[in-house]
């Protein structure tokens, strides 16, 4: 049995294993697996013939074929680069990398040598000034450029001329005129980039930029290549056609070929690589996932290079590199962990050091280190310049320019040779260094982790700010700086694709159900047809408010699973919290705008005998109030009413600061206890639920603690004898039956007292509407001809611009008829008459309009809604209203409303700043302006609904 297993097993074994390898054998064969990464091999790893590729991170061998003979091409000290050896003269092709080396022929060489051509006889380096580039035709291979150590125009071996009348001196080369003809055009870049005085001795200097082409473009000397890339990344990426940049712009940039196409250049993949593709392309490379070789740091490798374009260091990146705060130690790199952000104020003087220190000569890319079928890997980071093009600053990503290396800072060097100078150990001295600065004061490393502990490939955000040193500068100017580590959870686990595909439709659904039902009900309220403007207008309404309730609770469902990331939170809560504040500034402006009117039940302490009758009511006697009668009425019943009601309008059941205080101190907490950082959705979620607790907690300690001051404003309005009645709707409205059961109110203190004993006791009447019940509250639907009358009643009023006499004029005794004005007196016997009318209006009074009470159904209860109301045009329904529903008016009954908007606003600050302080203030100032603002609101329709004049409101 056991020898079945094993020959079983076994060719299972080895077919894993040679699968396995044939999988590495696979990855080895290719240069990168993809355009942007790399199998990073060490230099000492290269071969005899080969030399190490900086570009690729590989060996690669210098010929092809061979064995590195004595004349084949060799490589260099460094191996960065091949040469050909001692004796021969490199020729170069345009259509080769490297040189055609050719044996030198003398008279002394033998026939069986292998010897091509006679070349003049070269003298020792050390003994040359200069070293020769010329065109050749000598070649077996054509046409090219040939590098000598003697002068061709002189027969003898002379290396220590160059005629300048037909060549170009560079360094130690003497280039023939008809070489550089093809890069003259790199001057006009030059002409415009240089300061006034073009001899400058400095770093900052393109002048030699036609020379670096030549090298780069004509000879492939890699030295030279890095060196026009580094010159592209001191320019700030120009796009003119004639920059350092256009060379990479030809041959990395497929849509603008024929813009920086040039006579003789070829279309070639120049390296190094410095630009990403637009469009497509660059949508795919941003959403490229990774294997991390560290589950628990990330690690980035990076390259400096020195302006010439020699490798200045290659190793493990730090966040110091890209740290210029001084004093302030950059975090390190962990996997999945929120990092301390770093910000400071960098003065000029520390800005000039730095520049000085750096001196245009450090230029850095970064690769990530990741893992792919047992191999590391290298992945070129792309880098988002948010200051090179327009389009980097949106949030389209297929329109960015992405590029692969950059620099912290660059400084254009001043020509002070025919300028006042300054002794170098003054301060000022560094003023006159630099004509200005480009330096990166916003760095932020971005990346994702996905699902299966896959990273999104980082980005590399980078804001430069440019600084003019002009006349009035000083080195105590003070410049931001910020480092920022971002990262986001792109997990799409079962938990998030259930809320987003089962729970947030179905929310949405419902949503959608409730408006349509309040939409209903308020037609029925309106008696008006479905399609009217105005309906729909309301159905949107509603419908934006239950949205936003809807959006915010999948939110919070998703927090409390901490499977949501940022985006995703910002694309739930920005859209709710903007549906929220437009719903809460319609219904709190119209509910503060409703029909409102005092009715006073307050009897003279006179007889009322002689007074007009007009219409038949048992409350007549205390109804008719006009300012001819000799009435000992006083005022102050109506206006603490009012102010009373104006008290309660902006009163709330939660205290935001209370809240805000809360959250405050919660998450100071957990930062203290973890002693780093909290994750951002972890962070969001917390800020919810202690927003939420408290809220709740609020909420259920006012209930207990607290009388409830709905029915201490109805006690109030029993006391003053004064009732409430509203309209929100023509046809909808609320009243608060404030009739005294002892008929009257206004009376001294022990009276008043000695009457609230006798109610204790049982004593006297009832406060309700009703002769044995204690209902004062009720939902009222008048009859359709109610509105028709009272505004009958009410066209005399008319309010003069300058101010009119108050609702509280018409209870003086002493006031004069003749002292009035006629559209004065008019108004004041309109207002009597609205008061009279209510009175007998809720005295059963009128025999043509009358109205009913009864109790709501429980269904009726729980949707909100008047199905059996019995409404006609000369008969209404007054529901019995145990929950208080007037307060739906005012800020008490809004404040779930209220509460949504804020926790939705908290929530969209803390996204968009990352600051917990600044979003609970935020919240608290949207929480007392609201309250201004609806209290102010409430005050002038009252004034204006109750003709009392505003010097008398609070």
């Amino acid at each position: 049995m056991c020898f079945l297993l094993v020959n079983f097993f076994l060719p299972l074994l080895w077919t894993t294993v040679f699968i396995k390898f044939g999988n590495c054998t696979a990855l080895d064969s290719k240069r990168s697996p993809t355009p942007h990464t790399f199998r990073f091999q060490n230099p000492q790893q290269c071969l005899r013939n080969e030399f190490y590729n900086l570009n690729y991170f590989d060996c690669s061998p210098c010929n092809e074929a061979g064995d590195g003979g004595i004349n084949e091409l060799q490589p260099t000290v460094d191996k960065f680069a091949c040469q050909c050896p001692v004796g021969h003269v490199s020729i170069f092709e345009k259509i080769k990398r490297w040189p055609i080396c050719e044996e030198i022929c003398s008279n002394a060489t033998k026939p069986s040598e292998n010897c091509t051509s006679n070349w003049p006889s070269q003298l020792p380096g050390w003994q040359c000034t200069y070293q020769y580039l010329n065109t050749t035709a000598a070649s077996q291979h054509g046409m090219g450029i040939v590098l000598t150590k003697s002068n061709p125009a002189s027969n003898n071996s002379d290396c220590q001329s160059c005629n300048t009348a037909y060549n170009f001196r560079f360094q130690d080369f003497c280039i023939a005129n008809s070489l550089m003809r093809p890069y003259l055009h790199y001057n006009a870049f030059w002409q415009v980039t240089n300061n006034p005085k073009p001899n400058s001795n400095s770093r900052l200097h393109f002048g030699d930029l036609k020379f670096v082409a030549f090298f780069c473009l004509a000879l492939r000397n890699d030295s030279a290549c890095q060196q026009l890339a580094n010159l592209c990344v001191l320019s700030h990426y120009s796009m003119e056609k004639h920059s350092p940049c256009s060379a990479f712009l030809l041959t990395q940039m497929s849509d603008v070929v024929m813009k920086y196409a040039h006579s003789g250049e070829q279309p070639r993949a120049l390296e190094p690589f410095m630009f990403y593709k637009k469009g497509k392309s660059t949508k795919e490379l941003l959403t490229t996932t990774l294997h991390p070789s560290n589950q628990s740091e990330l690690e980035i490798f990076s390259t400096n290079y020195e302006l010439t374009g020699r490798l200045k260091r290659w190793g493990l990146f730090k966040l110091d590199q890209l740290n210029l705060c001084p004093g302030q130690k950059a975090p390190h790199l962990h996997l999945g962990k929120s990092q301390q952000e770093i910000n400071c104020q960098l003065s000029l003087e520390q800005l000039i050091d730095v520049a000085s220190q750096e001196a245009n000569d450090n230029f850095i890319s970064l690769y990530l280190n990741f893992s792919s079928n047992w191999q590391f890997l290298l992945h070129q980071l792309p880098v988002l310049i948010e200051t090179l093009t327009p389009e980097n600053k949106r949030s389209q990503e297929e329109e960015w320019q992405l590029v692969k290396r950059f620099q912290l800072i660059s400084a254009h060097p001043r020509d002070n040779r025919h300028s006042q100078t300054y002794a170098r150990y003054e301060d000022i001295h560094k003023l006159q260094l630099y004509r200005s600065l480009r330096y990166v004061e916003h760095v932020q490393l971005e990346y994702s982790i996905r699902a299966g502990n896959l990273i999104g490939l980082p980005l590399l955000r980078l804001r430069y700010r440019h600084i003019e040193l002009t006349g009035n500068a000083t080195l105590t100017q003070l410049y931001p700086f910020r480092l920022k580590v971002h990262y986001e959870r792109l997990e799409q686990g079962v938990a998030a694709q259930l809320v987003l595909e089962l729970a947030l439709p179905l929310l949405l659904l419902i949503a959608s159900i409730a408006a349509l039902l309040r939409l209903q009900n308020l037609r029925r309220r309106r008696q008006t047809e479905l399609c009217q403007s105005s309906n729909l207008l309301e159905l949107l309404l509603q419908l934006a408010g239950n949205v936003a309730l809807a959006l915010l609770a999948t939110a919070l469902l998703l927090l409390a699973l901490q499977v949501i990331n940022p985006r995703q939170l910002a694309a739930l809560v920005y859209p709710a919290c903007l549906l929220q504040l437009l719903y809460l500034a319609v219904h709190l402006r119209r509910a503060s705008q409703l029909e409102l009117f005092l009715i006073d039940w307050e009897r003279p302490r006179s007889s009322c005998e002689g007074q007009r009758v007009n219409l038949d009511s048992t409350s007549l006697c205390s109804s008719v109030r006009t300012y001819v009668a000799e009435s000992s009425v006083s005022a102050w019943r109506v206006l603490f009413t009012a102010n009373a009601w104006i008290r309660l309008s902006a009163a709330q059941r939660y205290s935001s600061l209370i809240q805000a205080a809360v959250v405050v101190a919660a998450h100071r907490l957990l930062e203290h206890l973890n002693q780093s950082p909290a994750e951002f959705a972890y962070s969001c979620c917390l800020i919810a639920t202690v927003y939420l607790g408290t809220y709740l907690l609020q909420l259920l300690l006012g209930r207990l603690l607290q009388s409830n001051p709905l029915q201490k404003f109805i006690d109030l309005c029993s006391l003053a004898n004064i009732s409430l009645f509203s309209l929100l709707e023509p046809g909808f409205g609320y009243y608060i039956h404030g009739r005294s059961p002892h008929g009257f109110a206004d009376t001294d203190m022990s009276s008043m007292i000695l009457q609230l004993q006798r109610e204790a006791q049982n004593m006297c009447g009832r406060r309700g509407l009703l002769m044995d019940s204690d209902k004062q509250a009720y939902i009222i639907l008048p009859p359709r001809n109610l509105r028709i009358y009272l505004e009958r009643l009410l066209l005399p009023f008319q309010r003069s611009r300058n101010g009119s006499l108050s609702q509280t004029l018409l209870y003086q005794k002493d006031l004069q008829v003749s002292s009035i004005d006629g559209p004065v007196e008019r108004t004041s016997i309109a207002y009597a008459s609205v008061n009279r009318f209510f009175c007998a209006f809720i005295d059963h009074a009128i025999k043509d309009m009358d109205y009913i009470i009864k109790e709501k159904t429980l269904v009726e209860k729980l949707f909100n809604c008047e199905i059996e109301n019995y409404l006609t045009e000369n008969k209404g329904t007054f529901y019995i209203d145990d929950s208080l529903s007037f307060s739906r008016v005012l800020l008490l009954g809004n404040h779930v409303d209220i509460f949504v908007l804020e926790i939705l606003v908290l929530l969209s600050m803390y996204l968009l700043t990352s600051s917990l302080l600044f979003a609970v203030a935020v919240a608290c100032a949207l929480n007392m302006i609201l309250r201004h603002i609806f209290r102010l609101w409430v005050r002038r329709n009252v004034s204006r609904k109750t003709l009392i004049d505003e010097r008398f409101l609070l």
